[in-house]
C-alpha cells in the first residue's frame, strides 16, 4: 500500500541539496510493522521497470513499551545515504545501497525539487496505520544569500591545511570565481554539471574491468565521484581500463567545450582516495594515422592517496600531452617535445569535443573525486599563431579519427565482424564514428506510477496512511 504526494507541473518543492536528509515525526498503533518505506523523486536507473522510479529507503518505528504509547511521536532521521532508486519492484528491498555504489545515492537536481514524496507499506504481510505529523529535511548548512548574482552553491575549497601558509583570499578567489586568465571546463560543485558525464570500460571482448560515476553532494561542496576496478583482461592477460567521459561514449550526447586555444595548461582540482599509479587524463578526437582505436591527446596523471578533505590542484601543460600513446597500456610512446606533430593543435584546443579521465594498465581500485576542470594561462588577445610552436596548428591531418570507445559496448563476435568489414570498405577514406556513453543520472519523462501495486505485494492496509 502507498499514499504519495500529488505532483503537477506549477509544484515547486523546497531546495534541500544543502541538507543530510529527511525527517519525519510520526505515530503508529502497528509500530512493529516492518514493511515501512518512504521514496521520493522520479529518477530511476536504466532497465528498471517502468514504473519503479524514485530514490528508497526502509525505516523502522520504536516498538511499544511499558513506559511509551502508542500516541507517542516518534522522530524518524533518514539521511539521504540511506536510500537507493536500485530496489525490487516486488519486494521494495533495496538491492544495490548507495554506500556500495554512488551512482544509485541521490543526486544533487533530485534534492533540488524533489518531485513527489511517497509513503509504503510493502513486501511484508500485516496491518499499517502510520500518522504523520511533520515531515522536514534535516542537517542543513546555510547558503550565501547577500547578492542576486551569487549562486547557491556549498561550500568549496577547505583551505585550512593544504594551503594554510598561502594567502587565502586569492585561493578562495579562485574557488568560486575564476581569473581572467583562466576558463571553466567543468564544475561539479554547481547545481549542474556543464556537460554529461559516462563511464565506460574494457572492449566486450573479455573484460573484466567495471565503474560507475555520480556526483555527490558533501559538506565540503560537491563533486564527482568516479569509482571502480581496472582488472585483468583475460585473454590479454594484461589490466584494461575504466574510462570517464564527456562526449566520448555511446549513446552520449555531444558536448561543446570552450576555446582554450590561448591557454598553456589545464588544471584538474580532484583528489584520489586510493593508491593508484594508473590515472591518465585526454582531450580531444584525433586519430594518429597508422593507430587502431586510440584517439585523443594523452597524460600521466599522477595523484596519491589521501584521507583529508583537502583538494588537490593538479596543473598540466599542454605540452605534456601527446596524441602517440599505446592503447594497450595508456603509455605515451612519443612525447610533445619529442615530435611536435603529436602537439595538441589549435583545432582541437579551440573545442575539445571529448574529455576522458582513465583508470588504465594498472591493475588495482579507482576512487577519483573531482571539483573542477579548467584551463589556465590564458590570454585573451592571443592568437593561435602567436602561441608556442608546440600548440600551432600542424599539417599532419590527423581528422577525428573514430571512436574506439564504440568496441567497448559492441556485443558479440558479429559486431567485430562487421566492423572489419566496414573498415575494409573504407580503407581509403577517413572514418568517423562519434560514441557516446549513457550518464549516471539521465532523467526520462515523467512516469504515472499505477494506481495499484504490483501483484506480487503481500500487504493489506487497515486504517490511514496519512
Amino acid at each position: 500500500v502507498k499514499v504519495e504526494t500529488t505532483t503537477t507541473s506549477e509544484t515547486v518543492w523546497p531546495d534541500i541539496s544543502a541538507c543530510q536528509g529527511l525527517q519525519l515525526i510520526v505515530t503508529s498503533t502497528t509500530r512493529d510493522y516492518a514493511g515501512y518505506r518512504l521514496s521520493f523523486g522520479h529518477h530511476r536507473p536504466p532497465n528498471a521497470f517502468p514504473y519503479i522510479y524514485g530514490y528508497k529507503t526502509h525505516f523502522t518505528l520504536e516498538s511499544t513499551t511499558a513506559t511509551t504509547n502508542d500516541e507517542e511521536p516518534q522522530v524518524i532521521q533518514l539521511p539521504f545515504e540511506s536510500f537507493s532508486d536500485d530496489w525490487d519492484a516486488g519486494t521494495g528491498d533495496v538491492l544495490v545501497t548507495c554506500s556500495e555504489n554512488p551512482e544509485y545515492c541521490p543526486d544533487w537536481a533530485t534534492k533540488q525539487n524533489l518531485y513527489s514524496i511517497a509513503l509504503w507499506g510493502e513486501g511484508v504481510e500485516g496491518d499499517v496505520d502510520l500518522q504523520v505529523s511533520r515531515m522536514e529535511a534535516y542537517g542543513c548548512y546555510a547558503t550565501s544569500t547577500t547578492t542576486s548574482e551569487e549562486t547557491e552553491e556549498p561550500p568549496t575549497k577547505d583551505t585550512t591545511s593544504m594551503e594554510e601558509n598561502q594567502e587565502t583570499t586569492s585561493e578562495e578567489t579562485s574557488t568560486t570565481s575564476p581569473s581572467a586568465d583562466e576558463i571553466i571546463l567543468e564544475d561539479f560543485s554547481l547545481t549542474t554539471p556543464l556537460h554529461e558525464w559516462g563511464t565506460m570500460n574494457d572492449p566486450v571482448m573479455g573484460g573484466k574491468s567495471h565503474s560507475a560515476f555520480a556526483v555527490v553532494n558533501h559538506q565540503d561542496g560537491g563533486y564527482g565521484q568516479f569509482v571502480g576496478t581496472c582488472a585483468i583482461v583475460p585473454f590479454l592477460h594484461a589490466p584494461g581500463f575504466v574510462t570517464l567521459n564527456a562526449g566520448g561514449g555511446l549513446f552520449q550526447r555531444k558536448t561543446t567545450f570552450p576555446n582554450v586555444a590561448t591557454c598553456q595548461a589545464l588544471k584538474l582540482v580532484a583528489r584520489s582516495r586510493v593508491d593508484y599509479e594508473g590515472y591518465y587524463w585526454s582531450f580531444g578526437t584525433v586519430h594518429v594515422p597508422g593507430g587502431k582505436h586510440a584517439s585523443g591527446y594523452k597524460t600521466p596523471l599522477p595523484l596519491l592517496a589521501t584521507s583529508s578533505n583537502d583538494w588537490i590542484e593538479v596543473v598540466v601543460p599542454f605540452s605534456e600531452f601527446s596524441s602517440k600513446w599505446d592503447e594497450k597500456t595508456g603509455h605515451i610512446q612519443v612525447t610533445c617535445a619529442e615530435d611536435p606533430q603529436y602537439c595538441p593543435d589549435a583545432k582541437t584546443l579551440q573545442n575539445m569535443k571529448r574529455m576522458t579521465l582513465w583508470g588504465e594498465g594498472v591493475e588495482g581500485n579507482v576512487n577519483l573525486e573531482i571539483q573542477s576542470i579548467s584551463a589556465i594561462q590564458c590570454a585573451s588577445g592571443m592568437t593561435a599563431l602567436e602561441q608556442p610552436a608546440q600548440l600551432r596548428e600542424t599539417n599532419n591531418n590527423f581528422g577525428s579519427g573514430g571512436s574506439w570507445m564504440i568496441l567497448s559496448l559492441v556485443a558479440g563476435v558479429m559486431a567485430v565482424v562487421w566492423t572489419r568489414r566496414r573498415r575494409r570498405q573504407s580503407r581509403h577514406h577517413d572514418t568517423t564514428t562519434d560514441g557516446t556513453a549513457s550518464g549516471a543520472y539521465s532523467f526520462v519523462p515523467e512516469i504515472q506510477l499505477p494506481e495499484t501495486p504490483p501483484k506480487s505485494s503481500l500487504c493489506h492496509g487497515q486504517g490511514d496512511l496519512v
